[in-house]
């Protein structure tokens, strides 16, 4: 009791996060006629996003973004791997744009791969930070700064929403994808409506929720979303937790699940012809089961403890950031629940420099 009356950052920064969408909307409006040009670049042969923990879950969504929209090729990297086997994935005399995501802009990994490549490769770089005067943004060839999407807290929650909102909007941009920039500024309103709607209903929901393990599932762009779902649990809440491509998920993975299992399935349209078969498979397992989806039906409601409807009109690319401030309330009371303090995860420190 003594620590659900406390007051914690990281439940403001969830709860704040409309704020800082619109902020960002303002920003890249603001900048959309040097953003216009990111990446429309013809001369580069491909686009590498790359990051760490939450920025490269945010990555793995925003290469999905832009391989849908552009067309080009583009791949998610975590940092350390173009650090440690830069010749793996770049090849010299080909020209590459990088897109490195650090909420810091000094996370040691993705420092040191933007200056080693600059070196020996034909890059280009474009950062995304929340902070202007970080070392990545001086080793930068351009860069988008967001500063009300910083947080006091460890465990990035409004940061992660907003930088990969920044990046959809500029992949809007150059591809002239005229509607999808305009569903994309319908963001903060919705949110605010889902948080509003959604608050009570996770905090209840997790009081008698006694699962001991948690399972995200997404296809797509929704992949690296359920991926960061994942991390928000194991490190806010200290549980074994799994993130997986949906389908894969009764390919062995389902070996472990039981009555203690919660599964979060990041539901997009494109999953709708799999839709029956792949629940009544949950069902029969005897998991808890949380659906988000843009609206539901009797047969997702019979299957599912608690339905997360979002009910925007917006398509699958628009609408994941929305799928994110209810998974992340769901491990922000589920840590409280255990008498954790979500503001001091256990091991973590906001940056990661060595």
């Amino acid at each position: 009791e003594g620590l659900m009356q406390q007051n914690f950052h990281t439940l403001d920064e969830i709860l704040s996060q409309p704020d800082a969408w619109e902020d960002v909307i303002q920003r890249v409006e603001k900048d959309r006629n040097r953003l216009n040009d990111v990446f429309r670049n013809e001369e580069y042969e491909e686009v590498l996003f790359l990051g760490c923990g939450s920025s490269y879950y945010l990555c793995l969504s925003a290469s999905r973004v832009f391989a849908n929209f552009i067309g080009r090729k583009s791949t998610a990297l975590p940092s350390s791997e173009l650090l440690l086997y830069p010749d793996m994935y770049l090849k010299r005399g080909k020209s590459y744009l990088i897109v490195p995501v650090s909420r810091s802009g000094e996370t040691s990994e993705t420092v040191n791969a933007l200056s080693y490549v600059r070196e020996s490769y034909r890059i280009k770089s474009f950062v995304i930070s929340c902070y202007e005067e970080s070392s990545l943004v001086k080793e930068s060839d351009a860069c988008l700064i967001l500063p009300r999407a910083s947080e006091k807290s460890v465990v990035m929650t409004k940061s992660f929403t907003s930088m990969l909102l920044a990046l959809e909007l500029a992949i809007a941009l150059s591809a002239e994808a005229n509607d999808y920039y305009r569903e994309l500024q319908t963001l903060p309103k919705l949110g605010e409506n889902i948080i509003k709607r959604y608050k009570s209903f996770i905090e209840d929901f997790v009081k008698d929720l006694g699962c001991e393990q948690f399972v995200y599932l997404g296809s797509g762009p929704y992949y690296g979303l359920a991926c960061e779902a994942m991390l928000k649990m194991k490190e806010m809440a200290n549980l074994p937790c799994e993130a997986y491509h949906t389908l894969e998920y009764i390919h062995g993975p389902k070996s472990t699940a039981n009555d203690k299992t919660l599964v979060c399935l990041l539901y997009s349209a494109d999953e709708r012809k799999w839709e029956e078969r792949f629940l009544e498979e949950l069902a029969s397992l005897g998991t808890r089961n949380l659906i988000e989806c843009e609206a539901s039906m009797d047969r997702i409601r019979k299957l599912s403890d608690l339905v997360v409807e979002i009910k925007s009109e917006l398509s699958d690319f628009a609408r994941g950031i929305l799928y994110m401030p209810p998974l992340q309330l769901l491990a922000f009371y589920k840590a409280v629940k255990r008498n954790l303090n979500p503001d001091r995860p256990k091991n973590l420190s906001q940056v990661v420099t060595y």
